[in-house]
């Protein structure tokens, strides 16, 4: 299953990620 997310996330240091587009596929 991919999950799309589109916007600002943080990545796991907390820092700010700006991606249009950030593809997450489940294990």
């Amino acid at each position: 299953m991919a999950v799309k997310i589109s916007g600002v996330l943080k990545d796991g240091t907390g820092k700010p990620v700006q991606n249009c587009t950030i593809q997450l596929k489940a294990k």
